[in-house]
């Protein structure tokens, strides 16, 4: 004899809103407050909520009152019965939903570095690298300007980087120069976060990023962080 499964629905943005003041959230659904506390609380959670479902309080609604769980970004209500393994299930296939300006870093790291701050963070998370989803979203014509824009631009000290590195850098970094905004590609490079005399990878990403000729002989063979 079939048994029936756990009611597990995703619930649609317009109808739950988080909130914040002064450090700290309020999570409402349907107009009801469910959640509230400090704010890094919910940032915690949003992250955890990447790999398993996080129970987060009771909603109200027109039939009475429904479990409510934070997963991959987005907000569930259950049947009371419903176990995590339930709302796992149900969410395997949904795209995750992923802010970078709802991180904890967001507020407390330099523009500079939200781009490396974000990598860090998918890979960490388990997600899909930006660059990723950027270049499998491209039209054929747009790709093969990708690839000649990442092509022409150098390689500071001459040390190789695979092409589909170049390719994901330019992308991630949107053609400019991470340091000061320069876009003119006759004078920036590909340049290491980690020297590569002090053993830092010319075929990770998140080692790699654009320079200009200006930037790249300030910062010489010093790690991230020199401004």
């Amino acid at each position: 004899m079939a048994t029936n499964k756990p009611y597990v629905r995703r619930l649609a943005l317009k109808h739950w809103t988080l909130t914040s003041s002064s450090g700290i959230a309020t999570l409402t659904v349907y107009g009801w407050q469910v959640w509230w506390g400090v704010l890094f609380s919910w940032q915690w959670w949003l992250a955890q909520s990447m790999r398993l479902p996080q129970k987060l309080g009771m909603a109200t609604m027109s039939n009475g009152l429904f479990p409510v769980w934070l997963y991959r970004g987005h907000i569930w209500v259950t049947c009371h019965t419903a176990k995590s393994d339930d709302v796992r299930a149900k969410g395997a296939k949904i795209k995750p939903r992923y802010s970078a300006k709802e991180q904890w870093w967001w507020e407390f790291s330099d523009p500079s570095i939200h781009g490396l701050m974000e990598n860090m963070d998918r890979a960490m998370l388990g997600l899909k690298q930006q660059h990723d989803l950027t270049w499998g979203s491209l039209e054929p014509t747009k790709k093969r300007t990708t690839k000649k824009k990442a092509t022409g631009i150098g390689v500071r000290d001459n040390r190789y980087i695979p092409q589909w590195v170049k390719i994901h850098v330019v992308l991630r970094d949107k053609g400019r120069c991470v340091y000061c905004g320069e876009s003119n590609i006759k004078i920036l490079e590909f340049d290491h976060r980690k020297a590569w005399s002090k053993g830092g990878s010319s075929k990770d990403p998140l080692n790699i990023c654009l320079g200009c000729k200006p930037c790249n002989r300030k910062k010489s063979d010093k790690d991230w962080g020199w401004m």
